[in-house]
């Protein structure tokens, strides 16, 4: 079969998958002229099918999308290289896919220099506006939508809950990139939150991967110091750094993403990933539904959660309050 003469009917809202190409019903008379989809997705992270890419895909089930039937996907990951982004979104804008799914600063910025036409949905990014990718919040303009987070925003909230939670803590390392915008709005929203907590920030800035050792081997056990990441993926490896010498030497941390509070960290409050990523394929939908990527804002995320895990807090010998624990959207045991 020829790639550019295929004959169906297609009923109405259907996508039809035939010899490896998608074609896309519309709800109009017009259903059998169908059109070509397909969904590339960008990630910086270690896999290309993580809580918010995967929330993604769900989010599209529930829509009635149905992988492999009618919708294919063509999703790769940076393994934590930003260095990669730029070549690898360029392969998928080659690819041609009516909407590009992007997740974090660095994968929206690579998706953004490797194509001015085909609508993208950015998630986990942090102020899109400061970043470049959009001219406002209302009015993005351009072929850029999606999802940003309030990182930076929460992080004196995230401070609160800290210190509630471990009532002697008096140090808390905060490692940060001085060259990425995000880290340093959220490290000056926590500097001015830290004071009224009886808590004195130890600011840390690193360019490079091994910078982060000396900060760490300063911290000790006890419940004295603590760590706040500030970090929404994997720059410098900071967040799995912290993670890796924080579980070592019984030191609590608070992170951004509850990924990392199921993975070992005392705590998490921030969007919900999942539920981030499934509100990014709202916003795909309503794309390849027709509805001009330029008149839909981008969204603020619809939920935000905080977590504990209840494992880490008894290993640290940690006895959290009821009003601590009343306020978890979750606790992990």
């Amino acid at each position: 079969m020829s790639e550019g003469i295929c004959r169906l009917t297609a009923r109405a809202g259907d996508l039809i998958v035939l010899s490896g190409l998608l074609l896309f019903g519309t709800s109009s008379v017009a259903a059998e002229a169908a059109k070509m989809a397909k969904v590339g997705i960008l990630t910086t992270a270690m896999s290309p099918w993580h809580t918010e890419t995967e929330g993604f895909r769900d989010g599209l089930k529930e829509l009635g999308y149905s992988e492999g039937k009618n919708i294919v996907f063509a999703a790769r990951a940076a393994h934590g290289d930003p260095v990669r982004l730029r070549g690898t979104a360029e392969d998928l804008v080659q690819q041609k896919p009516d909407v590009l799914y992007c997740v974090s600063n660095h994968g929206a910025q690579a998706c953004q220099a490797a194509t001015k036409t085909i609508p993208i949905v950015v998630a986990g990014i942090g102020d899109p506006v400061r970043l470049g990718l959009v001219k406002n919040l209302a009015q993005p303009g351009g072929n850029i939508t999606g999802i940003a987070n309030l990182r930076a925003e929460l992080s004196a909230k995230r401070l609160e809950l800290f210190k509630q939670m471990v009532p002697s803590l008096r140090r808390v390392l905060v490692s940060y990139d001085p060259r990425e915008p995000d880290e340093l709005e959220a490290l000056t929203v926590a500097r001015a939150a830290a004071k009224p907590l009886g808590l004195n920030l130890i600011e840390h800035p690193i360019t490079e991967r091994l910078q982060i050792e000396t900060a760490l081997a300063e911290l000790k056990e006890g419940g004295d110091d603590g760590i706040l990441i500030v970090q929404s993926g994997l720059n410098l490896n900071i967040p799995g750094r912290s993670l890796e010498v924080a579980t070592s030497n019984d030191i609590p941390t608070m992170y951004p993403q509850s990924f990392w509070a199921r993975f070992g960290a005392l705590a998490s409050f921030g969007p919900d990933q999942y539920a981030q990523g499934q509100q990014a394929a709202r916003l795909a939908h309503r794309i390849m539904t027709g509805t001009p990527i330029a008149s839909l804002p981008i969204e603020r995320p619809d939920r935000v959660e905080f977590v504990i895990n209840l494992q880490t807090a008894k290993r640290l010998g940690l006895q959290l309050s009821e009003s601590v624990l009343l306020q978890a959207d979750r606790v992990i045991e």
